[in-house]
């Protein structure tokens, strides 16, 4: 399959908990070991055997167990084996993204097609992310490292104007969300006619609720998704104004939904980016 060369991630996916995931494809793994005697210790915590660790430094088998006689040997566990990949990326300058750290994780804990939802589900969760980064934080302090760890939307080449941006463009779109709730109380303000109390405190519930139902349509991180949202609302309005039989926004439906095979090609990973359209083609 011919894929283009860009990425173009969404910013959201940093906070998205229900990652999809690709097949693991095996990599070679990394090193920061600058000599054989170096390579030698970090294999072994890797959990290689003296053999292996023989071929890859050619280092002679009693120079090898000198070296690695008070080394502790790491279990090959998913979780040793993504705190390894990930160190390695987070002590780098600019630190490792997130759609980087969540790629070693699918990589490491697998993945399995949905065929229902046409889509891959990852085989770790929330607490494993934490995890990882709990123990990258507790290697790099044993090492006199710092780790980082990036949001995707962070630009490396300029980090804080980036954010900056953002930062305003968030002003800008709560003023105006302000700017709404106020046109919406001029013109549907509950008891307007009272002065009292309790009008005032229905007006200032309904203002909140209206504020909250606009971030939840525009953000879609409501407790319900927001075409369930959209369709209960529709049907509460649409009876208190007296046209039950109006049209109620198109949900899509989760009955008679066609099996969606696993997808094939040479990179599952780029088939998985693809999916989720984070590629941008290239001129």
């Amino acid at each position: 399959m011919q894929h283009p060369s860009v990425l173009n991630l969404p910013t959201s996916s940093a906070n998205d908990e229900r990652a999809q995931a690709p097949t693991p494809i095996p990599q070679a793994p990394t090193t920061t070991a600058s000599t054989p005697e170096e390579l030698a210790v970090q294999l072994r915590r890797e959990g290689k055997s003296y053999a292996a660790i023989m071929t890859a430094t050619g280092l002679p088998e009693r120079k090898v167990k000198l070296l690695v006689k008070d080394v502790p040997k790491e279990i090959a566990t998913p979780l040793n084996k993504s705190v390894g990949r990930v160190h390695e990326l987070a002590i780098r300058k600019q630190g490792v993204k997130d759609y980087e750290l969540r790629g070693i994780l699918h990589e490491e804990y697998g993945c399995k097609w949905n065929a229902a939802e046409g889509r891959y589900e990852s085989s770790f969760d929330s607490s494993v992310i934490r995890r990882v980064k709990e123990k990258v934080r507790e290697r790099s302090t044993s090492k006199g490292t710092r780790p980082v760890f990036v949001m995707d939307w962070v630009d490396e080449q300029a980090p804080t104007a980036s954010r900056l941006l953002l930062e305003q463009s968030a002003l800008s779109l709560m003023a105006r969300v302000d700017e709404a709730v106020n046109e919406f109380m001029e013109l549907h303000a509950v008891c307007a006619s009272e002065d009292s109390e309790g009008a005032d405190l229905a007006q200032r519930k309904q203002a909140y609720a209206a504020r909250q139902h606009i971030l939840k349509l525009v953000s879609g991180l409501g407790t319900e998704p927001t075409a369930t949202l959209l369709e209960r609302t529709t049907k509460v309005t649409n009876a208190l104004q007296g046209t039950p039989d109006a049209e109620v926004p198109l949900v899509r439906s989760t009955e008679d939904r066609r099996q969606m095979p696993e997808p094939t090609g040479a990179d599952h990973f780029l088939d998985f980016v693809e999916s989720q359209g984070w590629l941008a083609a290239t001129n």
